[in-house]
């Protein structure tokens, strides 16, 4: 059984390689494969003129291979969807879940619409419906928050990387992790060497990503 399991992990990936993000998903394999689509809000985009309601997704990058954390705000049904995750934890192995080591922390809270009223003017505030800095270059093991927003049927992106003006004018942060039930402590943005996040001078291997107009222009 744990080796038809580790087959299909592997078909999996294969599938996921050339997949863009649909929807909601808990399988760690997919969701490393189509990252960048997930950050960029494809699906958002295809279902914004018709999703009848606010829709914001907020991706932290707090060093990827020390932290991700995902907010997903869905204003019609009052609901935030969050997962964190970080380093595989093997004692989490089991057999009946093979991806358990990767899955994180994911949680679900229903919102009041005073929350809601309150992330949306934070979201304004933030300059996030502004302009993006186009040709920004996020590196993976860096710390950075991108946002996508379908807002009255308008799709919106933007990021914000540390440190920087436009991080420190960043509002919707203190409010998501007021509300954040994950109990996973939040990566606080610091200086790191190439040593400490790779422990190496050498190893160094992060991944990019580059904002375009209203998106993600390229990735590598």
């Amino acid at each position: 059984m744990f080796i038809c399991r580790a087959i299909f992990a592997f078909l999996l990936v294969i599938f996921a390689a050339s997949c863009t993000y649909q929807g909601a998903s808990d399988n760690p394999v997919a969701r490393k494969f189509t990252w960048f689509s997930y950050i960029n809000g494809d699906d958002i985009r295809k279902a914004c003129a018709s999703l009848g309601g606010d829709r914001y997704r907020f991706v932290y990058n707090g060093i990827y291979q020390y932290q991700t954390r995902t907010y997903d705000v869905f204003g019609l049904s009052k609901k935030l969807s969050m997962q964190v995750r970080g380093p595989s934890n093997l004692k989490k192995l089991d057999i009946q879940d093979f991806f358990a080591p990767w899955r994180g922390v994911s949680e679900q809270l229903q919102v009041s619409d005073k929350v809601l009223a309150h992330l949306k003017k934070a979201l304004i505030e933030s300059a996030a419906l502004q302009p993006p800095p186009q040709g920004l270059r996020l590196y993976s093991d860096q710390f950075y928050w991108t946002v996508i927003a379908c807002v009255e049927g308008d799709i919106y992106f933007n990021a914000y990387k540390w440190p920087s003006q436009r991080w420190d004018q960043i509002l919707f942060d203190d409010v998501l992790l007021s509300l954040d039930v994950t109990g996973v402590p939040f990566e606080e943005p610091r200086v790191l060497s190439t040593l400490d996040i790779w422990g190496s001078l050498s190893d160094a291997n992060p991944f990019l990503i580059q904002v375009g107009q209203n998106g993600l222009v390229g990735f590598e």
